[in-house]
């Protein structure tokens, strides 16, 4: 089962999300987690991270019912799901929103935005070929599967390097997988490509580390 974290400020909102999951989720693979907005991006970002989700789905605005809430929330959906973009680079992270115009303008990547009405539309067409719950699902599998080939394409590599028989290809395709790992693991910590030499096998080895603790933690959320 994939843990889903569903960001709204909308009580009838999470409610209807809920529902639409419950309609679509016909062989139980995602496990819903609502959450508020907070009013700090930092502290909502932190949220996110110790929630430990397989997969983020935000609503647009969150500002829109600040009186239920009782504070302002000073970000938007796209902008939340760009921060934490930032830290952990390629999630699966999506948008919904009525105004999908206003949403599309405000992100960098048109690809995480989706609109509400889809999901209307695929409880009544039962016949709808792509669910947004298949999207889901698609996005979660081909993040987790590039962090496990990429982590098992770097073990092999740095095996290679131990030998003494990595050449200057091998060299620069250690450090493109160390970037893209590191980039998965925090990206808001990762030491710039360019800085990054052919000898720090001791980092590679802590970053396979950190890898390996974050694919068991998916793993043992998605049973």
């Amino acid at each position: 089962m994939y843990k889903l974290l569903y960001i709204d400020e909308d009580q009838e909102q999470i409610e209807n999300f809920q529902n639409y999951i419950d309609d679509t989720n016909t062989n139980n693979i995602f496990e819903v987690v609502p959450q508020l907005p907070l009013g700090d991006m930092e502290e909502m970002i932190e949220k996110i991270l110790k929630a430990n989700p397989d997969v983020i789905v935000s609503d647009f605005l969150l500002n829109e019912n600040i009186g239920a809430l009782g504070y302002n929330v000073p970000y938007n959906g796209v902008e939340l799901v760009e921060e934490f973009l930032a830290i952990r680079h390629k999630f699966p992270c999506f948008v919904l929103t009525a105004k999908d115009q206003d949403a599309v303008s405000d992100s960098e990547d048109v690809n995480l935005v989706y609109t509400k009405s889809l999901m209307t539309t695929e409880i009544e067409d039962t016949k709808a070929k792509v669910k947004f719950t298949d999207r889901l699902i698609k996005q979660i599998e081909h993040y987790q599967s590039r962090i496990t080939e990429a982590q098992k394409e770097l073990q092999e590599l740095l095996e290679v390097r131990k030998s003494g028989k990595a050449d200057y290809k091998i060299e620069n395709r250690i450090i493109e997988l160390d970037d893209f790992l590191e980039k998965s693991i925090d990206a808001s910590h990762s030491v710039p490509t360019e800085f990054k030499t052919f000898s720090n096998t001791q980092r590679l080895d802590n970053i396979l580390n950190k890898v390996d603790e974050l694919l068991k933690k998916l793993d043992n959320d998605g049973k």
